[in-house]
């Protein structure tokens, strides 16, 4: 079984907030000491990744929006009022649900943007990790067993709406025989010359191939699965003789 990710989503650089300054060190020290540490007593096997320890900071990279995109949780800490902070925190809230707002109870109140949302507020003290930990892991469950419910504004209306996000998945390659059946739908003549040949009837072989010469789409799975099945080889070209030098 894969192991579950974690994304933390927080301020990286030193902030000012009104009079207050806080430094890298310190948030650094927050996360590695609290932060992380009340995620892994939640839940010990998680991958915990901060965006620093994979981005420059204040950068946000295909790295970071690829982790906002697949990760199994992630947890957004509003405590400063950081840009790129409320910026992830939004990419995320669109494109996947299992997010978690956590806020310093010392910070300065959230923004009037996001203050509907519900958030676990923190002391950066011994009972505060423990207290931290407990809700983080209730919230992990809550997402395990809920996996599809819509967790924030956003994916609730596109619920209610039945929004369709656009979809750029891959459909798989269908095989070759369906490939094959489907050219025939496209091709009346083929199908009915196939039809006679096997109900008995001689078909002309170059009559067969001037048809399959003028559908080449049609034709293409077929020849790859005649190919494949060994039904048509190409034999090698010879290997080009050495001619002996002659001795002076």
């Amino acid at each position: 079984m894969a192991q579950k990710t974690c994304f933390v989503v927080m301020a990286i650089g030193d902030q000012l907030s009104g009079e207050q300054q806080t430094s890298s060190a310190d948030l650094k020290s927050k996360y590695d000491n609290l932060i992380k540490e009340a995620i892994l007593k939640a839940r010990p096997n998680l991958e915990v990744v901060r965006a620093d320890e994979v981005s420059l900071p204040g950068t946000i990279t295909t790295d970071i929006v690829s982790r906002l995109m697949h990760s199994d949780y992630v947890i957004a800490d509003v405590s400063h009022p950081n840009p790129n902070v409320f910026y992830e925190l939004g990419l995320r809230h669109a494109c996947k649900c299992g997010t978690i707002i956590i806020k310093d109870k010392n910070a300065p109140r959230v923004p009037f943007d996001i203050a509907h949302l519900r958030y676990v507020e923190y002391e950066n003290t011994t009972a505060g990790l423990k207290n931290l930990s407990h809700q983080l892991s209730a919230y992990f469950d809550h997402f395990d067993k809920n996996p599809e419910k819509p967790d924030n504004h956003f994916q609730e209306f596109a619920k209610l709406t039945s929004y369709s996000f656009p979809n750029y998945k891959k459909e798989d390659e269908a095989p070759l025989e369906m490939q094959a059946i489907m050219g025939l739908m496209e091709s009346p003549e083929l199908l009915d010359m196939i039809i006679k040949q096997q109900s008995g009837t001689p078909i002309n072989d170059s009559d067969l191939i001037g048809v399959f010469m003028k559908n080449p789409k049609v034709a293409q799975p077929f020849f790859q699965a005649m190919i494949q099945s060994g039904e048509i080889s190409f034999p090698k070209p010879a290997a080009p003789k050495r001619i002996p030098r002659k001795r002076k």
